[in-house]
């Protein structure tokens, strides 16, 4: 009798071990698709204020020589991006 209540009570906890894992899952799965929403917005945030940037100092300043550091400066990830990309890349 007791190897049997014991036995009952192992495979109950297993199978409710099972189910919060997938319930557990489905929730993280939700969280990951909006924080890609989240990322999403905020690339295209960076897109339309480096275009603002660049629009208001072309009208302050003019047509800007050409520098290479500048240049440089411009092409370089900042770290929030490398932080993107390196969390991309592990997936």
């Amino acid at each position: 009798m007791t190897r049997t209540v014991l036995s009952f009570t192992l495979a109950a906890g297993c199978l409710a071990l099972g189910l919060f894992t997938s319930l557990q899952q489905a929730e993280n799965r939700h969280r990951g698709a909006e924080l890609n929403e989240v990322m999403e917005r905020c690339r295209m945030l960076e897109g339309i204020t480096r275009e603002r940037e660049v629009r208001l100092l072309a009208a302050d300043w003019g047509v800007l020589p050409y520098d290479e550091q500048v240049i440089e400066r411009a092409k370089e990830k900042t770290p929030s991006q490398q932080q993107i990309d390196a969390r991309e890349a592990d997936l």
